[in-house]
């Protein structure tokens, strides 16, 4: 009888790729999140998804975009007379920002057509990745769909539509990585499955609190909401900003306008931080607990720590562009390692390694 495998098997083609664009798409992340601080996402007014895949080339296309965007409401109202170099630098940050997505889309396409042509997976194991790509377009939409929102009569996108393409893009990121966790855990020795409800109930209330604090992230950043208020942790010289809130007309205008947002996503960080200490708490107590549980919990209380260290610098200092970037990006890092967290402790059974397709 052979003896097992005792050490780490190195990872596979797919589960290289699968990382691969799952970086791709915490690229886009954060690009979008710059594109969004330096006002570049209504800068190009068209959705050409072969064309515009090439910048204006010579005077007169760079003249005719620039036409184009002095039409909208961003230039009428807020950048009227911008020079068309000034143009073209938030010109190529919004064409950065979609050149990544389309680069992404593809380093799904591409390589998925070269594996079922060479028959490293059949149709039917496909079919989850032509989800996620399928996906990517979808995203595509929705990001056409909130910068046409800005087009119209305000110079600003729609700030439900910014949080639903936030949210569609760390759908995506989750599910690539999620697939590449399933991959990497197939292919190398593991300990035990954690069998503890607990722990899988702490890791997904973990999870959800941090989607529901990306949520208001992506309101308070549609809202121009971290401009509300430069104090902590008061704000308008109250814990709770009573008459602001009330003045808002009704409960939902309240917790969906800029102070409200900003009230909440402010203190619902100490939630995820509760429930990140409870869950690292209770990973910590059992000495059973696998090395990578107990670095994950560990990096989760120290990420989310620093997460929030940044938001009140970020509020204090009146939303520098390169701390507020560097908040948002972090904010997507706590929820990928919080899903490390939530896949290590899900109830399943093992498949064996010689049964990954490589």
């Amino acid at each position: 009888m052979a003896a097992p495998v005792t050490g780490p098997r190195r990872l596979d083609g797919i589960t290289r790729w699968l990382l691969l664009v799952a970086g791709l798409i915490f690229l886009m992340v954060l690009v979008g999140g710059f594109t969004r601080l330096s006002r570049a996402g209504l800068s190009i007014v068209e959705w050409d998804v072969v064309t515009g895949v090439v910048p204006p080339i010579g005077a007169e296309a760079w003249e005719e975009s620039f036409a184009a965007y002095r039409e909208t409401p961003e230039y009428r109202l807020v950048n009227r007379g911008m020079t068309l170099a000034e143009y073209q630098e938030i010109f190529y940050i919004e064409w950065a920002h979609r050149l990544i997505g389309r680069i992404a889309g593809l380093a799904v396409v591409l390589p998925l057509g070269w594996m079922l042509w060479r028959r490293r997976l059949t149709f039917r194991q496909s079919l989850p990745y032509w989800g996620i790509a399928a996906l990517f377009g979808v995203q595509g939409a929705i990001g056409w769909a909130m910068v046409s929102s800005g087009l119209q009569d305000r110079p600003s996108v729609s700030e439900v539509r910014l949080t639903v393409h936030l949210l569609t893009a760390v759908t995506l990121l989750a599910l690539v990585l999620w697939m590449a966790l399933d991959r990497i855990e197939t292919t190398r020795l593991r300990e035990p499955p954690v069998d503890s409800p607990r722990l899988r109930t702490l890791a997904k209330a973990l999870l959800a609190a941090i989607v529901v604090q990306l949520t208001f992230g992506g309101m308070v950043a549609g809202l121009k909401a971290g401009y509300v208020s430069d104090t902590w942790p008061l704000m308008f010289g109250r814990l709770v900003p009573v008459e602001a809130l009330a003045n808002a007309g009704s409960w939902w205008a309240a917790i969906t306008g800029p102070v409200g947002v900003h009230f909440i996503h402010r203190w619902f960080a100490f939630v995820v931080a509760g429930l990140a200490l409870g869950l690292a708490g209770a990973i910590y107590r059992r000495p059973e607990m696998s090395p990578v549980l107990r670095k994950t919990a560990g990096w989760l209380v120290a990420t989310v720590a620093v997460q929030i260290g940044l938001g009140i610098g970020v509020v204090v200092y009146g939303v520098p562009k390169w701390l507020a970037l560097a908040h948002q990006g972090l904010g997507v890092a706590v929820f990928c390692i919080a899903l490390v967290a939530v896949h290590h402790t899900r109830r399943r059974e093992r498949t064996p390694a010689a049964a990954v397709v490589t």
